[in-house]
């Protein structure tokens, strides 16, 4: 896996990842319909917890917007997960900095290739090596068996249990807290 900085005059924050499969790239104003496409579906945003249901294209353009003034300020990263056939999904890491909150969301027809493992082991190694996370917290909705697989995998570990709101289903659920240290994301890799 590489990580390249895109240098343009317009964002010199932008940053590119490329995995063996896809290609992880900032959000643009011409991804919209792709993006109310791709998370428009129901089963994606009943999982997530600040995504509307209908998803609109009003709400891609402020996600896009957002993005960029986040990622700008340092405060955020999302990045579009685009495979040989498009958008596939997105893969964020939010409040930047020793302690960042990784989320992701694949799209249904994808589902099942290990596109959000391999994402989100780009997201994390990008984390570790050049962002200066010391941990990156996450966690699942219950009854979200698949992402909290792909957690596991990546070596994350439970650490309790909150309520947290979902906005695509107006209200508080459970949701299982989880964390990568360091430490355990070294580990990890060394035995893969």
């Amino acid at each position: 896996m590489s990580v390249t900085a895109i240098r343009t005059a317009g964002d010199p924050a932008a940053i590119e990842i490329r995995t063996g499969r896809l290609r992880l790239r900032p959000p643009a104003a011409a991804d919209r319909d792709a993006v109310v496409a791709a998370i428009g579906h129901w089963d994606v945003a009943r999982w997530l917890a600040r995504v509307p249901h209908p998803y609109a294209a009003a709400d891609a353009e402020a996600f896009i917007a957002a993005s960029a003034a986040r990622r700008a300020a340092g405060r955020e990263l999302a990045l579009l997960v685009l495979d040989g056939d498009g958008l596939a999904g997105c893969i964020g890491l939010d409040q930047l900095g020793p302690e960042p909150e990784l989320g992701y969301w694949i799209t249904p027809d994808r589902w099942g290739r290990g596109y959000a493992t391999e994402a989100a082991a780009a997201a994390i190694t990008l984390a570790f090596d050049r962002l200066g996370a010391d941990r990156i917290r996450s966690g699942v909705f219950a009854g979200n068996d698949a992402s909290l697989a792909v957690q596991r995998k990546l070596g994350f570990e439970i650490t309790g249990r909150s309520r947290v709101f979902c906005l695509a289903r107006g209200e508080e659920l459970d949701h299982i807290d989880t964390v990568l240290a360091r430490a355990r994301h070294a580990q990890e890799d060394s035995t893969r």
